[in-house]
């Protein structure tokens, strides 16, 4: 697997505060015990000597290498910070990498990307920070450059692990703002579970605190609240801003900022179709409306809240995850997938002179065809005439091909949306009177439907 790093820095943006503040020293950084503190040497031989084949991009502040750490053992991702960040770090400012290894050394969670340690170059007095390393790249990629854009299901779950990665920053004790949070920010693991990154610009402690009343703005442009324009007008409630312009860019499959529309701004694009209730214009045409509408309508009116110009009237994040839960039962409790199968595994049980009754029978091609007009992007396949169910109760297939896109592979159980699909397989067997061993499969798209559906410059990859 390829891997790629984009932290889309030419769009992030902070001033520079032009004091030096005289109470530096109390908020040195801290290093936890679960923090480890490498040689430099170590993390040297790690990265091949930070070679260009374990180079996996440029960040906002440094360049990410993939290393081999403890004989390979652990396996991890190296940020080198660049040049003006270290100047920063010598001249006594608190410069993103330490502010990076002063919050996560305090705080973890599986919805971070943790730091797992950090070094510095003895020569060019440059900090290392070694992180978790996330296979599958970031939300922004998924959504923005692959062929294959995630459904409903995943969009949704993504949304909920990346709201919950802000509820536990903003219950912190003392909290944590990000202000940075965007799509090429929350990053996918192995698993595929959202991770929030890029902790540079957060800022840990009340909003009274003289540091934070000292601080300027930060944050990036299309995310950033417009009512933080001072450092007395940030709160808790300029996250749930840019998580509710990160939830629309869910929704739509739109950049935040995209010069190709008009208005260029998501915000201005959407709250006027959801102020009149046109929610079927929001959803991203590449993979169609859920099951259920009313999926687009509850997260169309989250994200309205969220972005309310008065940060009073925005939620807190607590209530933004409950919602979310919420709306993640109900689009895991519609998914369509398994009609599709349903209808290919009826035909071969009456063969075998299974009892089903012509009203049954009718039931069966009525839903099926209800289901078939409302789900666009599920193909109906019908079985050949030379499928066969063996004694051991194994169903095969030959020649099974759909007709009309792409082919019929095997699918591997373990999602969510798997285990649905096998109950209600299970449900069919029930009710065709044959007890079935499922060889559950699902349609592999080949092409992706209609729409600004974008080609993918760049393998899938590694980001922060």
């Amino acid at each position: 697997m390829g891997y790629r790093f984009c932290c889309k820095a030419e769009s992030a943006i902070a001033i520079c505060d032009p004091c030096n503040w005289a109470q530096k020293k109390q908020h040195q950084q801290h290093i936890g015990n679960n923090v480890r503190k490498f040689f430099y040497a170590e993390l040297e031989s790690a990265t091949g000597g930070f070679s260009s084949p374990n180079f996996l991009g440029k960040g906002s502040h440094g360049t990410v290498y993939r290393a081999a750490i403890d004989g390979g053992q652990l396996i991890a991702a190296v940020k080198k910070t660049t040049t003006a960040a270290a100047t920063a770090f010598v001249q006594n400012h608190n410069s993103p990498a330490e502010n990076e290894i002063e919050i996560l050394s305090r705080i973890r969670s599986h919805h971070f990307v943790n730091l797992l340690g950090y070094s510095r170059d003895p020569k060019e007095k440059k900090l290392l920070l070694v992180v978790e390393l996330m296979p599958n790249g970031s939300l922004y990629d998924l959504l923005h450059s692959s062929l294959r854009p995630p459904g409903w299901s995943k969009r949704v779950r993504f949304a909920l692990q990346t709201a919950k990665a802000v509820e536990t920053l903003h219950t912190s004790n003392p909290p944590v703002i990000h202000r940075d949070i965007k799509s090429s920010n929350v990053l996918l693991d192995g698993n595929w579970n959202a991770r929030l990154g890029d902790f540079g610009l957060a800022l840990r402690g009340n909003v009274e605190d003289v540091r934070i009343r000292r601080t300027p703005p930060a944050g990036t442009l299309g995310y950033l609240d417009p009512g933080y324009i001072t450092p007395e007008n940030l709160s808790s409630k300029s996250d749930v801003f840019s998580f509710g312009i990160l939830l629309l860019e869910i929704i739509s499959g739109r950049n935040a900022i995209d010069m190709n529309y008009s208005p260029p701004s998501v915000v201005d694009w959407a709250l006027p179709m959801i102020g009149k209730g046109n929610f079927s214009s929001l959803y991203d045409p590449r993979i169609g409306p859920p099951g259920d509408l009313s999926v687009v309508r509850e997260l169309a009116l989250l994200a309205s809240r969220c972005v309310a110009l008065d940060a009073e009237k925005r939620p807190d994040m607590a209530e933004v995850v409950g919602c979310l839960r919420f709306v993640c039962k109900k689009v895991n409790s519609i998914s369509p997938i398994w009609i599709s199968i349903r209808r290919r595994m009826v035909k071969p049980a009456m063969s075998m002179g299974a009892q089903v009754s012509d009203a049954e029978s009718s039931r069966h091609s009525s839903r099926n065809s209800s289901s078939m007009r409302s789900s666009r992007r599920v193909a109906s396949v019908q079985p050949s005439m030379d499928s066969r169910i063996e004694m051991s109760g194994t169903v095969r297939k030959s020649g099974c091909r759909s007709k009309s896109i792409g082919s019929v592979t095997e699918m591997q159980m373990g999602s969510d949306d798997d285990f649905f699909v096998s109950q209600q397989l299970a449900l069919v067997g029930r009710r065709s009177g044959l007890v079935l061993k499922m060889r559950c499969e699902r349609l592999n798209k080949s092409k992706s439907y209609g729409g600004n559906a974008r080609p993918a410059s760049h393998a899938l990859g590694t980001q922060w």
